[in-house]
């Protein structure tokens, strides 16, 4: 009996295969928010010249579809700088929605409208 050896108890084992499997996630979930933002950021751009594009070809003739286009588009080129024009402005075009006959837009709303689109 002198022979035998004592039993050792369990020896751990460093394991980090959870903190590198962590790592990996997150770098990979890094990688995807930084390709979904690029992809949004191009897509805002688009969006802004596409308005910019319909807002310059407005038929100033049709009074009603002037005044839904106007706000439909503008809305993209808003910023902090020219949101009380828009506001102004739309607040004009009031007039020419929502009613099954229009008059013509006036001379001065306009160049108003043409003001904003250049700016």
């Amino acid at each position: 009996m002198s022979q035998l050896k004592d039993i050792k108890p369990i020896v751990t084992i460093a394991d980090d295969s959870l903190i590198y499997f962590l790592v990996v996630v997150f770098i990979v979930l890094l990688v995807i928010t930084w390709a979904y933002w690029l992809m949004s950021k191009s897509r805002r751009n688009e969006d802004k010249k596409f308005a910019l594009e319909q807002l310059q070809n407005l038929d100033f003739s049709n009074s009603k579809i002037t005044a839904y286009h106007f706000k439909k588009y503008a809305q993209y080129l808003c910023n902090d700088d020219n949101q009380a024009q828009f506001e102004q402005i739309n607040h004009e075009l009031e007039a020419y929605k929502y009613k099954k006959q229009v008059g013509s837009l006036d001379a001065n709303l306009i160049q108003t409208i043409k003001g904003f689109i250049h700016v």
